[in-house]
């Protein structure tokens, strides 16, 4: 694909429309001119550092996003995009992993932007082994991890276990349009677009009125059935790439009944033998147990 002469310009200009924004509202939040929006827009100008981390900033973009519009200028990415092992991130990385132990006996995972599980607790592990037979484990394992839509979303994978797919199906879907469209071209559009391409989302409905306040997923495993609402937690002021797009995910029991199933795993133990566990090694050390 040919890379556009004023790559800048059209960088901006396609964040600009995607936010809704004009060339006068963004001059007024970036306090510049319009006039200079325009010029920068059409390449008659080269910005300063400086005015394209401000011009950035006043269109909110992702860090990952910024790195790239100053890659675009002419600059240095600006934020630095760092693995949770690495120097300088020794608290974020302690915080997250007092987190995933506090949260047993109920499943609480980290997910990458691409949607790779990268940490998370044995209650997580729990739950995957039971739903997934030990044979199609590696499928959805990579060196960034394991591939948790895929996981969820593939037939080989948990979807086959869960009893309400549709609905589930549909809140992912409609998940992944509004991560897209916050992040054009981004992880979640690359990954919506290949599950869409190889049909393994359900088409989209706004005709059936929602039934409960959540959507739990009712996982069927055995004689019983697990059902499992989330909530999504992120870091509020991040500074670097990863971290910003790191989301903790967490499990909470819709009923009595799926409370007393995961008490129960935290007592007697790991999932059957049948299903080893060593395929489902994150990329990161497994220091989360309590």
């Amino acid at each position: 694909m040919k890379t556009p002469k004023n790559l800048l310009g059209t960088l901006l200009r396609q964040w600009r429309k995607s936010r809704n924004v004009s060339q006068l509202e963004l001059a007024l939040r970036a306090n510049t001119s319009q006039r200079n929006v325009s010029f920068v827009e059409s390449g008659r100008t080269r910005p300063s550092r400086d005015m394209v981390l401000r011009l950035a900033d006043a269109l909110d973009l992702p860090l990952r996003a910024r790195n790239e519009v100053l890659l675009a200028a002419g600059f240095a990415p600006f934020y630095p995009e760092r693995r949770l092992t690495s120097a300088g991130m020794e608290l974020p990385y302690r915080v997250l992993e007092r987190m995933l132990a506090h949260h047993e006996p109920y499943p609480a995972m980290v997910l990458d932007a691409g949607w790779n599980m990268v940490m998370h607790n044995r209650a997580a592990l729990h739950v995957i082994e039971r739903s997934v037979p030990a044979p199609g484990l590696s499928e959805f394992s990579s060196p960034q991890g394991v591939s948790f839509l895929k996981l969820v979303c593939d037939p080989k994978g948990m979807r086959s276990r869960i009893r309400n797919w549709t609905q589930v199906g549909r809140a992912l879907l409609a998940r992944l349009q509004r991560e897209a469209l916050a992040y054009p071209g981004g992880p979640s559009e690359v990954q919506l677009r290949y599950l869409v391409t190889h049909n393994l989302l359900p088409a989209f409905s706004a005709s059936e009125p929602p039934l409960e306040a959540v959507i739990p997923v009712e996982l069927e495993l055995g004689d019983k059935c697990l059902r499992l609402f989330n909530t999504l937690t992120t870091f509020g002021t991040p500074q670097d790439v990863m971290l910003q797009e790191l989301r903790i995910e967490m499990s909470f029991p819709a009923d009595n009944s799926s409370d007393g199933i995961l008490r129960d795993w935290e007592i007697h133990g790991s999932a059957p033998a049948s299903n080893s566990s060593a395929v489902w090694k994150t990329n990161l050390p497994s220091k989360n147990a309590p």
